[in-house]
C-alpha cells in the first residue's frame, strides 16, 4: 500500500486512495465519497481566510478530511454514523501519521457546531430516502431521520457566528438556513461555498 503523502508534498489520486479501502467500499467511492479533486477545491475554499475547525458531517471513510488535511494546517473532524466507516478512517489517518484530521464515530444529533467555525456536507443525510441503494446493512435508513438530521444541521448552522464557512457538495441544500449567502460555485455547480451573514 502507498503512503498517502510522497516527495514532501500532496500527490493523492483516487487510486491512491481506494488502495486503502475494502473492495466493496473501492465499488462504492465513485458514489458515497467525494472526488479527490472536488475535496481539494471545497478545503482551499473553506480555509482561504485562515486556519479553521472544520466539521465534515457524514465523513464516510474520512476522505475529504484526509484530503483536507494534506493540503493545510487547518484541523479537520469527521463524523460517521457507521462505526467501520470511522474505523477505517481512523485506521488510514494513523497509518499515514496524519496529525490534522480525525474520524470519530457517532450521531451528529450530539454534535454542538459552536466548535467548528468550517462545515462540510456532501448530502449526508440522502441515503435515508434511497434506503434500496444503501452502501450497507449497518445502520437503520429510514424517511424520518432525513427529515430529524436536516432539521438539527439547519438549527445548528443557523446559531454559528458571521463569517462561518460552509461548502456543500450535490444535495438540494434544504439544510442550509436563510442565515448563509451563497457566494461561488463549481463550473459544474456541484460545489458551493456559502458564508454565515
Amino acid at each position: 500500500m502507498p503512503d498517502l503523502i510522497k516527495h514532501n508534498g500532496l500527490i493523492l489520486t483516487e487510486e491512491d486512495f481506494n488502495s486503502f479501502l475494502p473492495d466493496y467500499l473501492k465499488r462504492a467511492s465513485r458514489i458515497f465519497f467525494t472526488p479527490v479533486r472536488m475535496a481539494q477545491t471545497a478545503s482551499q475554499w473553506l480555509v482561504e481566510d485562515g486556519r479553521k475547525t472544520v466539521l465534515d458531517i457524514g465523513a464516510g471513510v474520512g476522505k475529504f478530511c484526509i484530503t483536507g488535511a494534506l493540503q493545510n494546517n487547518s484541523l479537520y473532524c469527521g463524523i460517521e454514523y457507521r462505526k467501520s466507516l470511522a474505523q477505517i478512517g481512523s485506521r488510514i489517518i494513523t497509518q499515514n501519521k496524519i496529525q490534522n484530521a480525525t474520524v470519530l464515530y457517532g450521531d451528529i444529533i450530539d454534535v454542538d457546531f459552536v466548535n467548528f467555525d468550517a462545515f462540510y456536507l456532501y448530502n449526508p443525510f440522502y441515503e435515508n430516502l434511497l434506503y434500496a441503494s444503501r452502501l450497507n446493512n449497518e445502520v437503520e435508513l429510514k424517511e424520518s431521520f432525513y427529515d430529524r438530521y436536516l432539521k438539527y444541521t439547519e438549527d445548528q448552522l443557523d446559531k454559528t457566528k458571521p463569517g462561518t464557512r460552509l461548502v456543500t457538495y450535490h444535495g438540494n441544500n434544504f439544510e442550509i438556513p436563510a442565515s448563509f449567502k451563497k457566494v461561488r460555485e463549481s463550473g459544474n455547480r456541484l460545489l458551493k461555498l456559502w458564508i454565515r451573514q
